[in-house]
């Protein structure tokens, strides 16, 4: 029988200490490559022309469905999903009963009843725990990360995701399209053409001008990803490794990855003792 963290917690004695001794080792952004020129060169890009982000790897995809997904993540986070509706985003922030940060990431209403979480393990974690023991009427699907060090082994995601971002971003993205396009509102989401395929897009802004996120069948992203590049050329386009793609929170203002405020409240012991401690 798997431990969970409230075993580890009891053999460790505290949580300072099972902490302090932990083996897990420093964070990985798991399969992409660190630099594909030098950081300087990308961590400039986005600033002074446009860069494409993968994303494809370093987040958990949970998929979301059936008539209670909203009512599931209304009741779990701090903020409001009255209004919510499909072909929109919103930032999910769960809390712990003392109002302690647990985690963060980003909820896509797909379609109707069915939403994608993106984001760190923490919050899907607590998504995850009340679907299974708050008598919500909904599916769950885990796409976790991509290994740290996958072993030379294929990996396979449900879907690519990637970001063009930077102050040429438009342009490029206006020339996969064919055509103008129309600049959305912040974290509102619609479609395009890129090599012949219709992607799904949302409108975000991870370096200070207007860009989009795009996603797709995990198939696809070698095709799309080298369209991108390949439009992005004339436009000074730069892929960004993981080194480069971890400092652009700082630019944005994204809220950090503080430890998951899930290891001292004894109303959370339910929790620990659902959660795998692996």
């Amino acid at each position: 029988m798997s431990k969970s963290l409230q075993d580890v917690l009891n053999e460790a004695g505290n949580p300072v200490d099972l902490l302090r001794n932990s083996k897990i080792g420093a964070y990985v952004y798991p399969v992409v490559a660190p630099e594909f020129h030098n950081w300087r060169t990308e961590q400039a890009a986005w600033r002074e022309s446009a860069v494409l982000f993968d994303q494809s790897h370093h987040m958990v995809d949970l998929y979301i469905k059936g008539p209670d997904a909203i009512k599931l993540v209304s009741d779990t986070a701090i903020n409001s999903f009255a209004s919510f509706p499909v072909n929109r985003a919103k930032q999910y922030v769960p809390v712990s009963h003392s109002g302690h940060v647990i985690g963060d990431g980003i909820l896509f209403h797909l379609a109707q009843n069915e939403l994608v979480f993106v984001g760190r393990a923490p919050s899907a974690n607590w998504i995850k725990f009340h679907a299974a023991t708050g008598g919500y009427d909904v599916e769950i699907i885990e796409d976790d990360r991509s290994p740290s060090r996958p072993g030379g082994k294929v990996v396979k995601r449900i879907s690519y995701r990637y970001q063009i971002q930077g102050p040429n971003a438009w342009a490029v993205i206006e020339k996969l399209n064919g055509g103008p396009l129309e600049q959305l509102k912040f974290f509102n989401m619609a479609d395009m053409n890129i090599d012949g395929t219709r992607v799904r897009t949302l409108r975000h802004g991870m370096a200070g001008a207007p860009g989009l996120e795009i996603w797709g069948p995990y198939e696809d992203g070698d095709r799309i990803k080298n369209a991108i590049l390949e439009a992005g050329a004339e436009f000074g386009i730069v892929p960004v490794g993981s080194r480069a793609y971890a400092t652009n929170t700082l630019e944005s203002g994204w809220i950090p990855s503080p430890l998951p405020a899930v290891y001292t409240d004894e109303r959370m012991a339910s929790y620990r003792k659902w959660l795998p401690a692996a």
